[in-house]
């Protein structure tokens, strides 16, 4: 956390483009990135979702390090589905950065859209903005830039750039082999450096450390952990101190065992607890579940939703079952299958897979037949409805260890 001004109405922001002053430590790997571009390396940073691996990265690109010497480009493909779709939002996010403002490229895409009868609405000189319709094309089908050029024009602009792909691992995704394809434009590429980040470490590390791959070794291996209980505890008494506040160091250790360390959550939770909080007033952790139920409740609708949204029973069960158990595993077997009413392993097996990152995303293999709910806040709810609320607030801490644990395990070389 930098030195703090004055600060808003609420310090804790749950935005990925954090002011320098209210983001949470992270120097060493702010350092660590920057001193890998400077030296010319390409890097894929690999990390467990909802942990600010995004904000990590807005925040490289305000150090002044970066922001004098490179263009910046994020481009985030996690809803893309192919290389079309991939080709659009890299075209969408080049086309609107401002380096890219008056740049022969732009102009050349202005030409194909008025050679195609497209109406692009306001079109700002001055800032760069190009304002897409509404109707007629799709972001998918606008007419496209030849990739060749989009990365030949990055190759010629004055300063050199930044570029981070994010969610990159959803290109294993794609019916196309996009890897190699890029892989060719990326490699003989001097004026880029590129950033693959990314929440499936498994498929990043196969992506860029197995030789039959086409990106095999060509960027430098970076994995983000959770922030320390230390440090997020001192950020969060120091947030409280700066609005005439404070906070015990239990409450902000219950969030984080609760949240299993993951930013967003603990940040909601932080923000709520210290918008309840009077001036001169001490939040402890019943402030915190507090606003724990607080969030659970404006969550009310949202969860009922995705309830409706299960095809049957089995899956609903199978649900429960996780949410219930919390680090849910064999599932297949008698005991559990007769406790929450799992019919036979088939059904479970087809449960898991239509709850899966496939399909719905309700849930994630954490290990070989080990399950959890991938948004505690949603497990917390179920938990709620099941009245063992108050069990998972008794059972934080022994949850987290058990969690990290399990990934430490799984990840040992």
């Amino acid at each position: 956390m930098g030195k703090l001004s004055m600060p808003p109405e609420n310090p804790f922001y749950t935005v990925i483009d954090i002011p320098d002053e209210y983001f949470c430590d992270r120097n060493e790997e702010t350092e660590k990135i920057i001193g890998l571009i400077a030296n010319g390396s390409n890097i894929v940073l690999k990390a467990p979702r909802r942990i600010g691996k995004s904000s990590l990265i807005m925040h490289v690109f305000k150090n002044k390090a970066i922001a004098e010497h490179y263009n910046t480009l994020f481009i985030d493909i996690y809803g893309t589905k192919n290389a079309s779709d991939f080709h659009a939002e890299f075209q969408n996010a080049l086309l609107s950065a401002p380096f890219a403002k008056s740049a022969k490229i732009k102009r050349t895409f202005e030409s194909m859209v008025k050679s195609a009868y497209l109406d692009l609405g306001n079109y700002d000189t001055a800032s760069g903005t190009v304002s897409f319709p509404k109707i007629g094309f799709t972001p998918s089908t606008l007419p496209k830039i030849p990739l060749q050029d989009l990365f030949d024009y990055l190759e010629h602009t004055k300063k050199p750039n930044l570029v981070v792909f994010d969610e990159f691992q959803q290109i294993q995704e794609y019916p196309e082999r996009m890897a190699a394809t890029l892989r060719s434009y990326i490699q003989k590429m001097s004026n880029t450096r590129f950033i693959f980040s990314g929440s499936a470490r498994h498929m990043l590390t196969t992506m860029f450390q197995m030789s039959n791959q086409p990106f095999y070794k060509s960027a430098a291996p970076m994995d983000l952990d959770i922030l320390s209980l230390d440090s997020y505890t001192a950020f969060c008494k120091d947030l409280f101190r700066l609005g005439g506040k404070s906070i015990d160091d239990n409450a902000v250790s219950f969030a984080y065992h609760l949240f299993s360390g993951e930013t967003y959550l603990m940040q909601e939770t932080m923000k709520e607890t210290y918008a309840r909080c009077a001036p001169g007033a001490a939040a402890g952790k019943d402030d915190v579940i507090e606003a724990v139920n607080e969030l659970l409740s404006r969550k009310e609708t949202d969860y009922r939703d995705i309830l409706s949204r299960l095809d049957n029973k089995k899956e609903r069960n199978t649900l429960y079952c996780i949410a219930i158990e919390g680090i849910a595993s064999g599932l297949t077997s008698s005991a559990i299958m007769k406790k929450y009413q799992l019919d036979n392993a088939s059904s479970v097996q087809n449960a898991l897979e239509n709850l899966g990152p496939d399909k719905l995303a309700l849930i994630e293999r954490i290990a070989k037949g080990t399950y959890v709910i991938q948004d505690r806040l949603f497990e917390l709810w179920i938990a709620a409805k099941s009245g063992i609320l108050q069990t998972k607030f008794l059972e934080a801490e022994a949850r987290f260890y058990r969690q990290r644990e399990i990934a430490e395990r799984i990840n040992l070389p």
